[in-house]
């Protein structure tokens, strides 16, 4: 091998990802993933033992894929016509039925919102969707605000995408948004805001009183760029990240941003749901409350930045699947999943765990840590098999996120573990205070 030309990372690499690679947020998971989770996984199955851990940490399907989800998968592969397996973009009749019936889907559920079925963008997934819909707004030096505590992604996407992420830190008392650090955060420069609802790792659905709020306040700013530069003046969009829009607790009633504000992308994953992230499936969908002129803007642009962002849109067959997913209500079982939930929360509770906010939705839960350092206490757990998420990886320290995507054995092993770690944490926090008293 010649050794003698090599250079440094940063003369080889484009900048722009690697300011994205760099980013604060993505680097926690990255070195959390890298540095602990991945090596206790690793110590693990080289000692064969993967079957004993308890693992919380992401939201990983630890029961096999849905039978009806594979059913319909195994139908859509045979090929009913000649373009069935060609390119798969909206000019691919083939794809049209799958479009209808998300917009029909959605009209109903958001009525009197309404969806056409040209304004429906099949994408890989919702990582796909947000990266779409800020690539192809933003310019150099735009900022983009999102609340955090927040998914470890959007400042890596928004950074690669030479824009500034501003972040607003989230009511710590009511879990809710913090709208009055929102609006001081607005300039003239912001050109997207992304707001996650329910809300990931709080599960907060935020309601319909504080999205009319949200509303309100971006109006006002439209209408002051309007006054100060006339035709020019553009909105604030709005990227409406809706993940787990369908995974609500306690029948919770769920407001999208959509139905309050017109500037709105709406972004939907089918992984949530399906517990299958592997399958790379979601949309992108503008309501007709999104004005004419936009929509036709975005019907012409929206599929060539899905190209020119290295042709992201889903395999045609995951595409033809959108039809029984959306037509059969394909999804996991929710009532399964709460009653998950509640085993969780009786489980922690009766232990000792504070947990701040009940889940309204996703699949999450936020608890404090005994420790003030949530990743030292998550290694406490790891020593007795449970994994989870410090909260600091998340911009949340003093806690860490419990996935409820783990199997009903899992949970019931973790019992255990969950109680020798606060113990063994709450001793420590009592040795600490006695040693400070004789100081």
């Amino acid at each position: 091998m010649d050794t003698t030309n090599i250079q440094n990372d940063e003369l080889i690499l484009s900048q722009r990802i690697l300011s994205g690679i760099n980013s604060s947020h993505y680097q926690r998971i990255g070195v959390f993933v890298q540095n602990e989770y991945g090596k206790i996984l690793s110590a693990h199955k080289e000692s064969s033992s993967l079957s004993t851990l308890c693992d919380f940490t992401f939201g990983n399907p630890h029961n096999m894929a849905l039978p009806t989800f594979l059913s319909s998968f195994h139908k859509y592969i045979e090929p009913l016509n000649v373009g069935w397996y060609g390119y798969c973009m909206a000019t691919n009749p083939n794809t049209e039925p799958s479009r209808q019936i998300v917009a029909l889907n959605l009209s109903k559920r958001f009525s009197p919102l309404s969806f056409q079925s040209e304004d429906i963008y099949l994408v890989k997934g919702n990582f796909g969707g947000l990266y779409t819909c800020i690539s192809m707004l933003l310019n150099p030096n735009d900022e983009v605000i999102f609340p955090i505590p927040a998914w470890f992604c959007y400042e890596a996407m928004i950074i690669s995408c030479q824009g500034i992420s501003i972040e607003v830190n989230i009511n710590l008392n009511t879990f809710d948004l913090n709208l009055d650090e929102i609006k001081n955060k607005i300039s003239d420069r912001t050109k997207i805001l992304i707001i996650n609802t329910p809300h990931n790792p709080t599960g907060k659905i935020y309601s319909s009183t504080t999205l009319e709020l949200l509303s309100n306040i971006l109006l006002e700013e439209y209408e002051r760029r309007q006054q100060k530069y006339g035709q020019q003046a553009q909105p604030i969009w709005l990227v409406s990240d809706e993940a787990y829009n369908n995974i609500l607790f306690n029948n919770n009633k769920f407001y999208s941003p959509a139905e309050f504000y017109p500037y709105t992308f709406l972004c939907y994953t089918y992984a949530k749901t399906l517990l299958n992230p592997g399958i790379r499936l979601g949309y992108i969908a503008l309501s007709e409350k999104v004005p004419l002129n936009y929509r036709l803007l975005f019907q012409k642009y929206l599929p060539q930045t899905l190209i020119v962002n290295g042709f992201q849109v889903p395999d045609c067959v995951t595409q033809y699947l959108v039809q029984d997913i959306e037509k059969l209500s394909i999804s996991i079982d929710i009532e399964n999943l709460e009653k998950k939930l509640n085993s969780v929360l009786d489980i922690l509770l009766s232990i000792g765990y504070e947990i701040p906010v009940k889940p309204e939705g996703t699949f999450y839960i936020l608890i404090k840590s005994p420790l003030e350092d949530d990743q030292a206490f998550c290694r406490l757990l790891s020593k007795y098999n449970v994994l989870c998420l410090p909260g600091a990886v998340l911009a949340i320290p003093g806690y860490f996120r419990i996935s409820l995507t783990a199997n009903e054995d899992m949970i019931e092993r973790s019992r255990e573990g969950f109680k020798q770690a606060y113990e063994e944490a709450m001793s420590s926090n009592s040795n600490q205070a006695i040693q400070s008293d004789n100081k």
